[in-house]
């Protein structure tokens, strides 16, 4: 004859064990296939105060509750900074289809070479590169200003002897609308765009559900 007792006296803890088991399946589905992409916060942006080209201060804060694209530039350059320009150019392109440049999303251009890059001559490299300054600010200030705020980026700027200088290819910044670095590519040719503009869609999606 079968124990009745001692059979039922397991069933107690086959039920506690199938909810573990099926708490863990829901989560790990969730997780895969149902969590919104995230990006991580690498660092917090830090403050900064610089001029535009009509010598107007621009500080962070202009730029809140904006998902923006810094890039540390000097016009001079001859390879690495005029294609990251370019790259973001198309990237300019893209996000005014979506009717998201200069509204939702900013681009930054600072430049690290002051002397030679006075205003004109940044108004010249805008138009020259097809830059449309209604949703990209171009920035200038002393050149160990903006070595100092490239350095808290953890970015390295470097004068050379001809006058050129070299600098980090992997500082191209992604920053929210909480002043918070998401993510940080390369410049120049091997600039990913269609990751940087998931990325910005990403970010867009984030601040949506948080508003």
């Amino acid at each position: 004859m079968t124990d009745v007792r001692k059979s039922s006296s397991k069933s107690p803890f086959l039920i506690p064990l199938l909810i573990l088991f099926i708490v863990i399946i829901a989560y790990w589905l969730y997780d895969s296939y149902f969590r919104p992409n995230s990006l991580p916060v690498k660092m917090d942006s830090p403050a900064f105060s610089l001029s535009d080209l009509n010598g107007e201060p621009v500080t962070e804060a202009r730029f809140d509750g904006k998902v923006r694209i810094t890039s540390f530039i000097f016009t001079r350059c001859p390879d690495i900074c005029p294609a990251t320009t370019a790259n973001m150019v198309v990237l300019q392109s893209e996000l005014q289809k979506q009717g998201l440049f200069g509204k939702d999303v900013e681009f930054v251009s600072i430049t690290f070479d002051p002397v030679n890059d006075t205003p004109e001559v940044l108004q010249q490299y805008a138009e020259r590169m097809g830059i449309d300054q209604s949703g990209w600010t171009l920035l200038r200030g002393e050149q160990g200003e903006v070595k100092d705020l490239a350095s808290k980026y953890n970015l390295s700027i470097i004068r050379l002897d001809d006058g050129l200088f070299a600098h980090s290819v992997t500082s191209l910044l992604l920053i929210d609308g909480k002043q918070r670095v998401r993510n940080i590519y390369k410049m120049g040719e091997e600039m990913e765009n269609e990751k940087i503009l998931a990325d910005i869609k990403t970010l867009l999606d984030e601040q949506q559900r948080d508003s």
